[in-house]
């Protein structure tokens, strides 16, 4: 994929809400230093193949049992990638069409409409995708309330079961960010209040 496309995306509020903030530097590292190898690879790399190209088969084994690499059959699986490419593929196969059909302004009429069924398709049924844009929603708040609350929230609010099609929010009958936060504020400093027990007797 790098000689067609050298780049990928980053998602800085995925990134800095998400576990992988909390590890070492090290760790977080060798995460990047995978992906950009797995990219430059065409998304297609083995297990060993990681070890050998980060010369490091504990960091690849560790990243893999705290989850933040998949594995199928051996083969690394980095699922952001993956769907980033698909998209790029099928975006580049409508404007290709459409060009051979009809011209520059055929062609950008046929992206738009691919690419809203492709959104529809890639992100709005990919609940991973939905997770990440509700993370990039908290991030004007990161200013104004501490990472570890954010954090705290982005979690509760994005648990999903194995057979759940909705995240916990998306359950809700109505969900604004900004009130919930409050709230959720409100009820942390409540929670921490110390508590004192009076004395049952009176001592003279």
């Amino acid at each position: 994929m790098s000689k067609e496309l050298p780049f990928f995306k980053f998602n800085a509020t995925e990134w800095i809400t998400g576990n992988i903030s909390y590890e070492s530097f090290e760790l977080q590292g060798a995460f990047i230093s995978v992906c950009a190898e797995y990219w430059n690879r065409n998304n297609q790399m083995t297990v060993e193949e990681a070890k050998l190209r980060l010369r490091n088969a504990e960091m690849v084994d560790l990243l893999i049992s705290k989850g933040y690499l998949k594995t199928k059959k051996n083969n690394l699986v980095i699922s952001f990638l993956d769907l980033e490419k698909q998209t790029i593929s099928a975006k580049r196969l409508i404007l290709s069409e459409s060009g051979r059909k009809g011209g520059l302004s055929k062609a950008k009429a046929s992206l738009k409409q691919g690419s809203s069924i492709i959104d529809k398709d890639k992100e709005e049924d990919n609940i991973l995708v939905r997770k990440q844009k509700f993370g990039d929603k908290l991030k004007p708040f990161l200013d104004s309330y501490e990472k570890g609350m954010i954090r705290e929230f982005f979690d509760y609010w994005t648990e999903y079961g194995d057979k759940d099609r909705k995240m916990r929010y998306e359950k809700q009958a109505s969900f604004n960010i900004e009130l919930r936060l409050k709230t959720w504020l409100k009820n942390k400093i409540e929670r921490n209040k110390p508590k004192f027990n009076l004395p049952t007797t009176i001592i003279d």
